[in-house]
């Protein structure tokens, strides 16, 4: 019988969800977040460490053995740590996007949210040099990173949901050769 509640108020909760997506009639837009060359190493070699930090204990457990308080608290803490960072990078490498709905522009990188309320936002400024975007609200500001290729449709979506925000762009002067 419980099973059967827990059950039924999923699917309820689910059905609200969607009902609210199309009573709007706006469904979020979704990009996806494209990691450098060097990210994609560095988690390759946070996998390594943590496959070898794993190896390494599970293979002194079994050689040793364990004979103390402190073999007990060592060696399932460094593997514990080591399957918790492991999980940390793939959440980060599957799960990392900004996200446009109809009223919040919410930033996901894994497990971490950061959520702003798009109508707070007063101006976007794009510095064409270093790729990122800086949303202002008033005195305070966020920057972030973005992908040249989906600039412009994100900066649309925001504008969609607040057409009054200021959007601008920064250039910078090449300095001219001397003669």
């Amino acid at each position: 019988m419980k099973g059967d509640i827990t059950v039924a108020f999923f699917i309820f909760a689910c059905y609200n969800k969607s009902m609210k997506n199309e009573e709007t009639g706006k469904t979020p837009q979704t990009f996806k977040i494209k990691f450098t060359a060097q990210m994609l190493w560095l988690c390759v070699g946070v996998f390594v460490l943590c496959g070898v930090g794993i190896a390494l204990s599970v293979w002194r457990i079994i050689k040793y053995g364990i004979h103390g308080f402190n073999d007990v608290i060592k060696y399932p803490f460094l593997i514990a740590v080591c399957v918790f960072c492991i999980v940390l990078m793939i959440s980060l490498l599957i799960k990392s996007q900004y996200i446009v709905d109809d009223k919040h522009f919410t930033t996901q990188y894994g497990f971490v949210k950061s959520r702003f309320i798009i109508k707070d936002v007063t101006s976007i400024v794009y510095n064409t040099d270093t790729k990122k975007l800086t949303l202002k609200f008033g005195e305070e500001f966020a920057t972030f990173t973005v992908n040249p290729e989906w600039n412009e449709q994100l900066v649309r979506a925001l504008l969609a949901v607040n057409p009054n925000i200021d959007y601008s762009f920064t250039l910078t002067d090449v300095p001219q050769n001397k003669k």
